[in-house]
């Protein structure tokens, strides 16, 4: 009685199992290729233009003496951290949500630059 329940629930399971990791069809079966799916917007060029922006700010900081070395060190990594993630978003489209955080995170980075040459730093070097 046990063999037989226990056969029953191994075909049981292995059978729900099996249809979980079986795709029904070929991944891009009857899909544009990513840059031209709905949803998806091309690259961001507005956000490469934050982003210049930025490094143009966070220059004229340190010229000023309103930031620190270390401090635009800091900023200029920041920076190229998003222009590496808009590149990896960018190689498929951009989702709606990628160009969101891209924009958020170029948003961030701004505003921290600007508080900062505002505050002046006092390790001026």
């Amino acid at each position: 009685m046990y063999r037989r329940l226990t056969a029953a629930l191994l075909a049981l399971v292995s059978g729900i199992a099996t249809a979980q990791f079986v795709p029904s069809s070929p991944p891009n079966e009857g899909r544009p290729p990513a840059p031209y799916r709905p949803g998806s917007v091309p690259r961001a060029p507005d956000v490469g233009r934050d982003l210049a922006d930025i490094r143009a700010r966070i220059d004229d900081g340190r010229d000023a003496g309103t930031l620190s070395r270390r401090d635009a060190r800091s900023y200029r990594r920041d920076v190229h951290q998003v222009e590496r993630l808009a590149d990896r978003y960018g190689r498929d489209g951009l989702s709606t949500s990628e160009r969101a955080e891209l924009d958020t995170r170029a948003t961030v980075l701004r505003d921290q630059v600007n508080v900062q040459r505002l505050r002046g730093s006092g390790r001026m070097r």
